[in-house]
């Protein structure tokens, strides 16, 4: 396993933030269709709210999940992404729900807690699946990997990682992570091993592991998190941000 949605969900095939994009796409397609009353396949406004309200259900009871997998099988960890997700779904959810009446809701309540159970129950299944462990889900084992870059470098972004390592910036992560992953990639083969970059977890994770020094005296707020001249970034960020805070410019690299 070598990032972080394979850790907490894998469906062979389908990664989990395609799946994440689907459904807030749908959420938004259906919601601007409803107030513009003018639904595909001849669907009336009731059965649109109806569809809507079982997505963002759906959503919820999704993100309550993760949210309790995050927080029970892996404790001390932190992600910004997760709780952004699961604000927004939480979000999504009671304002369609809000649309609906009382004598509305009584009715449909019982299809809600439906479909929040079987999103559960079909989570949990696939969470255990992916478990090579058969002992208990609480029973996690990472071995360390060797994530593999495969961009290329660009020109920018290999004067970045020259200028980043010069400055004495650094990126703490964990190679199953996946945003660390995803921000190694933004810059390429090349670049990327330019970088400061500080494993936290460089002897694998399991339970009771605890992360590197260095990154427990950085107080590591998520994966990946930069260090640039004193300023804490948490996040995946686009090399523009990089550059901003790092005070690059590919101008004052050019030899005069």
């Amino acid at each position: 396993m070598k990032n972080q949605n394979i850790v907490l969900w894998n469906l062979p095939g389908i990664p989990l933030p395609l799946i994440g994009m689907f459904a807030y796409g749908l959420v938004g397609v259906l919601g601007l269709q409803l107030g513009r009353k003018n639904l595909p396949f001849g669907i009336d406004e009731s059965y649109g709210r109806l569809i809507l309200l079982g997505s963002t259900t759906s959503m919820a009871a999704a993100s309550a999940y993760f949210l309790y997998i995050l927080s029970t099988k892996f404790t001390g960890f932190s992600c910004s992404y997760c709780l952004t997700s699961a604000l927004l779904s939480f979000s999504l959810f009671f304002i369609t729900l809000k649309e609906f009446g009382v004598e509305e809701i009584q009715k449909v309540v019982g299809i809600q807690l439906c479909i929040a159970s079987l999103v559960i129950a079909s989570l949990s299944t696939s969470y255990s699946s992916s478990q090579s462990l058969p002992s208990s889900l609480a029973e996690v084992d990472l071995p360390y990997v060797e994530t593999e870059i495969t961009t290329p470098s660009s020109p920018f972004a290999l004067s970045l990682a020259k200028h980043l390592k010069a400055i004495g910036a650094k990126i703490y992560g964990a190679f199953w992570c996946s945003h660390c992953l995803e921000q190694k990639q933004m810059f390429g083969q090349d670049a990327a091993k330019l970088l400061d970059y500080v494993e936290c977890f460089p002897d694998g994770y399991r339970k009771g592991t605890k992360m590197a020094k260095a990154c427990v005296d950085a107080k590591i707020e998520g994966f990946p998190m930069w260090v640039i001249n004193g300023q804490v970034l948490s996040g995946e960020q686009e090399l523009s941000a990089l550059a901003d805070a790092s005070g690059f410019s590919e101008l004052s690299q050019q030899p005069s």
